[in-house]
């Protein structure tokens, strides 16, 4: 990845680029699973959920959410090896009526971290972002980890 570039892309649902004033409706960031990259994945999904006029008040659990997703990748997934990459991807889906929710994907290609056996006074994470969205499914393996945020319904948006 050179300097500079990202590796972020907008959107829309059939795969075109969108165009300037058209929200997209996906977003894809693939990035170093390094420290300062948490602040570059929540900067970003903050920009998507602005452009999708996001209600503020649920645009902050589904920051927070993603940020520990991405953190947990970050300090978990390469344990024992050079750092790989982090990648979320975000996708807006529609209800009748204009409601609508996203779904986050992040995902690692490190390892599965096994339970501690010792109390680490941590392991607030997961029931973190469980609180902050609507459903959380974790799939671990040896070849990494993938974990699906689905956040609450919202109403539509109201333009002014």
């Amino acid at each position: 990845m050179s300097p500079g570039n990202t590796g972020d892309t907008d959107r829309r649902s059939n795969g075109e680029p969108a165009v300037q004033g058209t929200p997209p409706s996906t977003l894809r960031v693939t990035l170093p699973a390094l420290p300062v990259s948490d602040s570059l994945v929540r900067d970003r999904v903050r920009r998507w959920l602005r452009a999708l006029y996001w209600p503020h008040g649920q645009l902050g659990d589904v920051l927070l959410a993603a940020s520990e997703a991405v953190s947990n990748s970050i300090e978990h997934a390469y344990r024992s090896r050079v750092p790989g990459i982090v990648e979320v991807e975000g996708r807006l889906q529609a209800e009748p009526g204009g409601y609508r929710w996203i779904e986050l994907t992040v995902r690692d290609y490190g390892s599965w971290r096994p339970v501690p056996t010792q109390t680490e006074n941590r392991r607030r994470g997961i029931p973190l972002m469980r609180a902050c969205m609507e459903d959380v499914r974790i799939e671990g393996t040896h070849h990494g980890t993938e974990i699906r945020l689905r956040s609450r319904t919202v109403p539509p948006p109201i333009l002014d």
